[in-house]
């Protein structure tokens, strides 16, 4: 397995992956309308510097993505914080490395943003059963979790 930061011919893979996560039981019924054009443009910006798109591939096929974005904080604007949208391992990969390999390079790269002074700090979500919650190991700490209310 070989992890690599993602480029514009991996737009394809991002946008099948949005719309796998967002339509994927085992994660949760996102009730939103997904626009490929829209897609497009976040996958652009994000590749050019509004966060970081990282690929794990096996046998130079995709087969997980990490991605996440730089927005201020939202009591400041001169924090910038990484926050991770989207984390996926394809199934049949969960057990091996590959979402450790995304993890591992996401915390490198948001370190070096740390120490170069581009973003302040980043964050790391979890979804339901995915994968190994305790992420102490990696030098987060859990401040809170993010419940869905789907009813109304």
């Amino acid at each position: 397995m070989k992890v690599r930061l993602a480029n514009k011919f991996d737009l394809t893979y991002f946008i099948g992956l949005v719309r796998k996560v967002h339509h994927d039981e085992e994660i949760g019924l996102f009730k939103v309308e997904l626009e490929d054009d829209y897609l497009n443009r976040l996958f652009v910006s994000i590749i050019n510097g509004a966060g970081i798109v990282i690929i794990v591939e096996d046998d130079n096929k995709p087969i997980g993505m990490l991605a996440g974005v730089i927005a201020p904080s939202i009591w400041s604007s001169k924090v910038l914080i990484m926050n991770e949208i989207l984390w996926y391992v394809e199934e049949e990969y969960r057990n091996a490395r590959a979402g450790y390999l995304l993890l591992k390079q996401y915390k490198e790269s948001c370190d070096e943003m740390i120490k170069n002074k581009r973003i302040t700090y980043h964050t790391i979500t979890t979804v339901k059963s995915m994968f190994d919650t305790n992420l102490t190991r990696f030098g987060y700490n859990k401040v809170g979790e993010t419940w869905i209310n789907e009813e109304g």
